[in-house]
């Protein structure tokens, strides 16, 4: 773990708790958050005693009425106030500058539809153009299966990354009478989404966010999410840490114009500014496919003749294309960092190169799911939803700073194919009977 002050485990935990609506046990959150029973156990009961956290008849955690009251930042929301062992003297950079906003925290419930449960769903995806993203479409509808008392059917749409596409299918959605609409929002540069979604929403219509929301994050109702700026920091915080802080970077970031590759990448270049050693060489959008993450990598050496010191990748949606260049032109392989996919785990531990990962989950499908049913039962919810995003790292490689919450050893799957996105969780299994 990034640190271990209670200060700390107690961020984690209402983080945690805030993002499950009410679901998890006393035990799942000592075991999620990582700590030992007798202290986990007794910060959860000092917790309850000063009203942070309150117990539900079922047994599950919600939030109390003193955290609603005091409301706490996702990491997203405090860009630019990390502070980094060994570079500002007497901090402790492990989740940076954390912020208190009551909007934060904000609840959200919807009237309850007219119609009884079941209820039908409309999915409006960004796109399906790699297989991070096939893993969300499946585990929007793996979501759909464990909710089949509440939901009759999903109607999904692709928009192929194209907003005025996507705003087509809404439409067209709504006019079919779904109950409420998930939206995974496609890349707007001349912002004509936020309008669409916040009208019908407006009007009445559930309306969750997923993945990537429209540019007004005020549009929808809910945010279901992973926190970018965690993968970015922390992925460039380990690879600064990992070089000693001296060395030449290149950086991948994802797609150009989506929201997660920007939030990703500016993260990742404000760490990378707390180091004077670090020199940034060269920055190519991937579009988050290996033959994107190969194009940059064979653009670069073009430029700059040598390989990097290191290389950042927001995913190892391109950086396993990254690897293949570096092994198929038998040169030194650098430092990556990038996960997601199956490919990038297996080549980068046969390689034995040095890595790091934070997956973003794109279990976060069957969630939004699950959230949808939740303002559609008439029940209340945070507007962000976040689900958590572990380090993966073999063994070994942690730093300073950053360690492994999973080994990736332990996590890769030899009897899976590459493009395997192992972050979609149990819908997996929908594929392959034990996986």
């Amino acid at each position: 773990m990034v640190g271990d002050t209670n200060f700390e485990r107690i961020v984690r935990v209402l983080r945690l708790v805030g993002s499950h609506l009410g679901t998890l046990s006393a035990a799942d959150i000592v075991a999620l958050t990582h700590m030992r029973r007798s202290t986990g156990f007794g910060l959860l009961r000092a917790m309850r005693e000063r009203g942070y956290i309150d117990r539900k008849e079922t047994g599950g955690y919600q939030l109390g009425r003193a955290a609603r009251q005091l409301g706490f930042a996702p990491i997203e929301s405090t860009p630019g106030k990390v502070h980094f062992a060994g570079v500002t003297k007497g901090e402790d950079q492990a989740l940076g500058g954390l912020e208190f906003s009551p909007d934060l925290l904000a609840l959200i419930r919807h009237a309850a539809p007219s119609r009884p449960y079941p209820w039908r769903l409309g999915f409006a995806n960004a796109s399906s153009a790699n297989p991070w993203r096939q893993a969300l479409i499946k585990s929007v509808h793996h979501g759909g299966k464990i909710q089949e008392r509440y939901v009759s059917e999903i109607a999904a749409r692709d928009a192929g990354d194209d907003a005025a596409v996507q705003i087509d299918q809404i439409s067209e959605l709504a006019a079919q009478g779904i109950d409420a609409l998930i939206v995974s929002a496609t890349p707007d540069p001349a912002n004509i989404l936020s309008d669409k979604v916040r009208d019908l929403r407006r009007a009445g219509l559930p309306v969750v966010a997923l993945d990537r929301r429209p540019n007004d994050p005020t549009s929808a109702s809910v945010f279901v999410t992973a926190s970018d700026e965690l993968i970015g920091r922390f992925s460039a915080l380990w690879l600064a840490e990992h070089l000693k802080g001296v060395g030449r970077i290149w950086m991948l970031p994802g797609l150009d114009q989506a929201s997660p590759a920007r939030r990703r990448l500016a993260a990742a270049r404000a760490v990378f500014k707390h180091f004077p050693g670090i020199v940034i060489e060269g920055i190519r959008f991937s579009g988050w496919t290996k033959e994107g993450g190969q194009r940059a990598i064979v653009d670069l050496l073009a430029k700059h003749h040598l390989p990097p010191d290191g290389v950042w990748c927001d995913s190892g949606l391109q950086g396993h294309g990254a690897l293949e260049v570096f092994r198929d032109r038998q040169l030194a392989i650098p430092p990556h960092t990038g996960g997601d996919i199956n490919g990038m785990f297996r080549l980068a531990l046969e390689l034995k190169t040095p890595f790091c990962a934070f997956d973003y989950p794109a279990a976060m499908g069957a969630r939004a799911v699950e959230v949808a049913v939740e303002l559609l039962r008439g029940n209340q919810v945070p507007r962000r939803v976040e689900v958590p995003v572990p380090a993966i790292l073999p063994r070994g490689m942690g730093t300073k700073s950053i360690r492994a919450d999973i080994l990736a050893e332990r996590y890769v799957r030899w009897d899976l194919p590459n493009d395997a996105i192992l972050s979609q969780g149990v819908a997996l299994r929908d594929e392959k009977g034990d996986a």
